[in-house]
């Protein structure tokens, strides 16, 4: 099974914003009152569609990533898999391609919720825990180390 990553574009925006609350709402709700009107005004002035990727199978759209390069780091801002199609190996997939895409970037870093299954994917794909926060743990790891 191999993905393709291809440009976000305005015609994603609901996909993306859908998958975005099914995967935070549950998670955020442990430390915030969630209000969809609010959420969705914060994700619109954050959602930045240049440095957005939709992950692919076979023509579907099964997700989507967001990161950027900040000189010799690259920051994962966003890692969203449809849950049908979790824990099939794809996440790692989106690592190794992320790996290929910025050879030339000395570590990857990321934030992710501390109540967040996501975080022994992470560990798993060689990222530790730096420092955290109330809320969310920042973790990172050097390019080089395996994915």
């Amino acid at each position: 099974m191999t993905i393709d990553l291809r440009p976000a574009c305005s015609d994603d925006y609901v996909f993306v914003l859908d998958l975005y609350h099914k995967a935070i709402k549950p998670l955020a709700n442990a430390w915030v009152d969630w209000v969809d009107e609010e959420q969705e005004a914060q994700f619109a002035n954050l959602w930045r569609p240049d440095d957005t990727k939709i992950i692919t199978l076979k023509g579907e759209d099964i997700g989507w990533v967001e990161f950027r390069r900040t000189g010799d780091e690259v920051f994962l801002k966003q890692l969203y898999i449809t849950p049908k199609r979790q824990r099939q190996g794809i996440g790692s997939q989106v690592i190794r391609l992320l790996n290929e895409q910025a050879r030339t970037a000395k570590s990857m870093a990321l934030f992710v919720l501390k109540n967040n299954p996501a975080f022994r994917f992470y560990q798993r794909h060689g990222f530790e825990v730096i420092r955290e926060t109330h809320t969310t743990l920042v973790m990172r790891r050097a390019m080089a180390e395996a994915a």
